[in-house]
């Protein structure tokens, strides 16, 4: 997934946050009975904006402006994660 591609895609999560985990070091999100994910706190974060409205241009402009970033440093760590979160089908595209 490359990030020209998708900029203007509006990512929506699914599954429910439950919990940190016991040492608060990681997000627990449950996608049903069977399928749990811990997520680490930046694709937790990713995942939580994925609200159908964000553009994946946004979601990387946020994560730019919060992280003090250059736009061209995050875009392809945040497009992997996405990736990554869509092939846990925890985001749709």
């Amino acid at each position: 997934m490359k990030y020209e591609e998708v900029k203007s895609n509006k990512p929506n999560k699914l599954g429910e946050f439950v919990d940190t985990t016991e040492d608060g070091a990681n997000y627990i999100v449950k996608l049903s009975e069977d399928k749990v994910y811990e997520l680490a706190p930046i694709a937790y974060y990713i995942w939580n904006m994925c609200d159908g409205e964000k553009t994946v241009e946004d979601i990387v402009n946020e994560v730019s402006k919060e992280a003090s970033l250059p736009v061209d440093q995050v875009k392809d760590p945040v497009v992997a994660i996405l990736d990554e979160l869509m092939k846990a089908d925890l985001v749709k595209m």
